[in-house]
């Protein structure tokens, strides 16, 4: 009996339907070996897998043909698990982070109002 639920749960597969970004639903279906949906598995996914912020949330179980809706709200690298079969994925931001540009266009603005204003330096007189 044990051996055969054992068999029961090997052989998962997890598949996403697109790459998961934030804040966009994305559908994660558990196959078994044949193709076939796998109806009442738990789908869980840690966020930050390893780390010290490792968070672990439960998406919620499979429907009848194995799929599961699930729309992340944090980025970057996790870990899910459907069973006992678990799927490493990134999720990306849904926009890029304004960091880097809002940086070089800070930059670029200081090095205009330096060369139109100058540095601030006395000048020199003849």
């Amino acid at each position: 009996m044990i051996g055969w639920l054992w068999c029961a749960t090997a052989g998962a597969t997890i598949a996403l339907d697109r790459p998961p970004a934030v804040g966009q639903e994305t559908i994660i279906a558990v196959e078994d070996d044949a193709g076939l949906g796998r109806g009442g598995e738990t789908v869980r996914v840690v966020h930050r897998p390893g780390l010290s912020g490792e968070r672990e949330l439960a998406i919620g179980i499979t429907d009848g043909r194995g799929r599961v809706r699930w729309t992340p709200t944090t980025p970057g690298i996790a870990r899910l698990r459907a069973g006992e079969e678990p799927l490493i994925i990134r999720v990306d931001h849904r926009e890029r982070p304004l960091g880097i540009p809002l940086l070089l266009a800070l930059l670029a603005a200081g090095g205009v109002a330096a060369l139109t204003g100058g540095l601030g330096l006395p000048r020199r007189r003849a």
